[in-house]
């Protein structure tokens, strides 16, 4: 279980499930996470052999084809954990890895992860991606359900192409808040998992999509929502000085603004954090109700879908 500490209890992660095989997207997420550990902390490195049946057309191959291709993709599984496990060495943490056969526990990679998270229950999945390939597959099918199953925990979602700096924690870190309890919660996740020494900036994006087209109610919606942003970073910064440490952070606020009818919140989201270099995204994946909500399946899947940053999803903790 995620244990807590501090003022109003921070997340600290203990126990973390990594996703692997032998793409690059997962280097980027072990090269990302090695920092992370330390003494205290189990990791579990999970990799899934596909079933060759679900791979091939029906009659496509024979029998014995099936069965080399089998053994082929079982020795690979197994040489992404072993290779994932060297990798991870050297900071104390206790390492272990499960190896899961399709053809043994049929279904499809989503339902083995899911399984895989659900039965060891660890407090931070972490996967890397590249967009659309890869270990991103696991978290889509039909997207919404698939994603959600995973969200049972805190995710961190690593981009193939990310190339900071890895030496440590991340020091640089972008909290996009709508003031709900979903985003204070992703606020103390993230808090856990940087740097004691870190700069922050909080922001809050303010959708002008929604006041377009309501007349003379356009510029007093858009100005309404932008009161709301502004209790929204108020409350966040606040919630950040609360647990200690302030001494440690720099913390800056932008109120930011969708630009156009071409944009969105996702990329306003990734575009502040491209241009600030942010090291880490932190956003919480429930949102408010109504036209400000920020929901599973909208901001957080897809900000998921275009980030270049590594992106930290933490759900709100089911009761």
């Amino acid at each position: 279980m995620t244990q807590q500490s501090g003022a109003k209890g921070l997340m600290r992660f203990t126990r973390i499930l990594v996703a692997v095989d032998a793409t690059t997207a997962s280097s980027a997420a072990l090269r990302y996470l090695k920092p992370l550990l330390h003494r205290g902390v189990t990791v579990r490195v999970v990799s899934v052999a596909e079933n060759p049946h679900t791979l091939v057309p029906l009659g496509g191959w024979a029998g014995a084809q099936l069965q080399a291709f089998r053994v082929e993709l079982l020795r690979d599984a197994d040489a992404a954990i072993q290779t994932a496990q060297a990798r991870l060495q050297g900071r104390g943490a206790k390492i272990d890895g499960q190896l899961v056969d399709l053809c043994k526990v049929g279904g499809h990679l989503v339902d083995a992860l899911g399984e895989a998270i659900s039965q060891w229950a660890p407090d931070l999945v972490v996967l890397g991606t590249r967009h659309h390939q890869g270990l991103l597959r696991w978290v889509e099918g039909e997207v919404s359900a698939p994603l959600a199953r995973l969200l049972h925990a805190p995710v961190l979602i690593v981009p193939a192409e990310y190339d900071g700096a890895c030496d440590g924690p991340p020091s640089r870190v972008l909290f996009a808040t709508d003031g709900s309890d979903a985003s204070r919660c992703a606020l103390r996740a993230g808090a856990g998992l940087v740097a004691s020494r870190s700069e922050w900036r909080i922001i809050h994006v303010v959708d002008r999509l929604l006041a377009p087209g309501t007349g003379p109610f356009e510029r007093q919606l858009e100005e309404t929502l932008s009161e709301i942003g502004q209790v929204a970073l108020k409350a966040a910064v606040g919630e950040l000085a609360s647990y200690g440490q302030q001494d440690e952070r720099a913390v800056e606020t932008a109120l930011i603004k969708t630009s156009s009818t071409f944009d969105d919140v996702p990329h306003a989201i990734e575009r502040d954090a491209v241009r600030w270099k942010a090291q880490l995204v932190v956003l919480g994946t429930h949102g408010r109700r109504g036209v400000t909500r920020w929901l599973l399946g909208s901001v957080a899947e897809r900000t998921l879908r275009l980030t270049s940053v590594p992106l930290l999803l933490v759900p709100t903790p089911r009761e």
